[in-house]
């Protein structure tokens, strides 16, 4: 549900949305307990008036592969915190003194930077964008109900929201941004989940403490890409109504329970899942089937009734894989993926690519439809014995051709035709 509050906000802050006294009484969001830390939002690490210890270092844009990345320059442009409790640092607020009285904890609220990427000596506001960024430490607690907190969601969230053109990710669609954050050292990442594509988020050198606490790079590159849009996570509506484009992701800490869905091998950390699903549940790790499960839900038309293709990403670190699989990337590997429905319906034909990237392996699923696939990914080593060559890249691994039906289906006066190899009309539709 958050993610859906997300897509919200990044067309319009929330603060212009809603008035700040829409929030007093909603209980969603950061909880604010003294003594404690709290979610605050990272500005530039140049200017960082809350001195938090987590902070933006540099933003950069690639306009394409092969460029040189462009600086980013922050502007005096300060977009409000998605909720008055978003403070602009997560040292704890210390309690009131017992003469004073009970009062409830107010925070400096926190605000976010847009940045701009001149060449030279000329500016370009066309690609001016504000990062949204913020981050929960470990026993920050937030709400999704009165009586439902939870003090275990460390994690970082990074998006990039245009600010002067709202076609800027529409129409570049691989433009990569780069957000290099300074981070406490004890922010161990177990997992990454979001809506973009060609993602890698690592860590980068050791940073100088600060007040006490050791720090470090984290560096997050990501690229936007489509969704389609229509209802909501638990009812999704069969067309969607628009689409939007957007890159933003979920940096999960070890110190959160979403993490805890891999297994003991997510322990290791690093795994990186996105999507163009609208909603997506994070992935879990299947011990029967030994792959690793991602629920995607998403209308299953386009705005223009065509089909909606699926778009599936997974980065795996080589110790995930050697824990999950018991494979070595320096071998030979094969990625595979099995698709399965609510609706028991019959998957269409995914192609399945897989390459080595360093000490990664890079999978990506293609060509399915929606709304609700679950896919199961495993890795498994190939019986050629011969290792790989002195390429960090293996070549892509496609698809075994089978024979496609096509059937007509019809709800109301819809028709649509659908081709799989066990085709089956979607829920509400009769075969013709």
């Amino acid at each position: 549900m958050r993610r859906l509050a997300l897509a919200i906000s990044l067309l319009f802050p929330a603060s212009l949305l809603f008035p700040s006294h829409a929030f007093a009484d909603d209980p969603h969001g950061p909880k604010v307990i003294y003594g404690a830390p709290v979610r605050h939002t990272l500005t530039s690490c140049s200017t960082n008036p809350g001195q938090a210890v987590a902070c933006i270092q540099s933003v950069t844009l690639t306009t394409k592969s092969g460029d040189a990345p462009i600086d980013g320059v922050i502007t005096d442009l300060k977009v409000p915190g998605s909720h008055p409790r978003m403070a602009d640092s997560e040292r704890p607020i210390p309690a009131p003194d017992a003469a004073t009285g009970a009062t409830e904890p107010k925070v400096t609220p926190g605000f976010y930077n847009e940045w701009t990427f001149p060449k030279g000596k000329e500016s370009n506001s066309a690609n001016n964008v504000i990062v949204v960024a913020e981050f929960q430490p470990y026993k920050a607690t937030w709400c999704w109900a009165a009586d439902i907190c939870n003090d275990r969601r460390e994690e970082f969230l990074l998006a990039i929201n245009p600010s002067r053109n709202g076609d800027l990710l529409k129409d570049n669609l691989d433009y990569s941004f780069t957000v290099t954050m300074r981070a406490p050292k004890s922010f161990e990442f177990g997992e990454v989940s979001g809506s973009a594509k060609q993602v890698i988020v690592k860590y980068g050198k050791d940073l100088q403490p600060v007040g006490g606490v050791a720090t470090r790079e984290i560096i997050a590159t990501l690229s936007p890409i489509a969704t389609a849009r229509g209802g909501t996570p638990t009812q999704m509506s069969e067309k969607a109504t628009f689409i939007t484009y957007g890159a933003n992701i979920w940096i999960y800490g070890q110190n959160n329970g979403i993490v805890d869905g891999l297994g003991p091998c997510g322990k290791i950390g690093g795994v990186q899942v996105v999507s163009n699903a609208m909603h997506s549940l994070d992935p879990t790790w299947d011990a029967r089937e030994e792959a690793i499960a991602v629920r995607l839900s998403t209308p299953h038309l386009l705005p223009d009734g065509s089909v909606n293709v699926g778009y599936l990403e997974i980065r795996m670190p080589r110790a995930a894989a050697l824990c999950m699989w018991k494979v070595d990337l320096d071998g030979n590997i094969q990625a595979s993926v099995s698709i399965s429905y609510e609706n028991g319906s019959a998957p269409s034909v995914a192609t399945v690519s897989g390459k080595r990237i360093g000490d990664d392996y890079l999978i990506v699923s293609a060509g399915f439809h929606y709304s609700s696939p679950t896919l199961r990914v495993k890795l498994a080593q190939s019986k050629a014995t011969e290792p790989l060559k002195s390429e960090p890249v293996a070549e892509p691994i496609k698809s075994a051709p089978v024979k496609k039906i096509k059937i007509t289906c019809k709800k109301g006066k819809v028709t649509k035709q659908v081709t799989a190899v066990k085709p089956t009309c979607p829920s509400g539709y009769k075969k013709v």
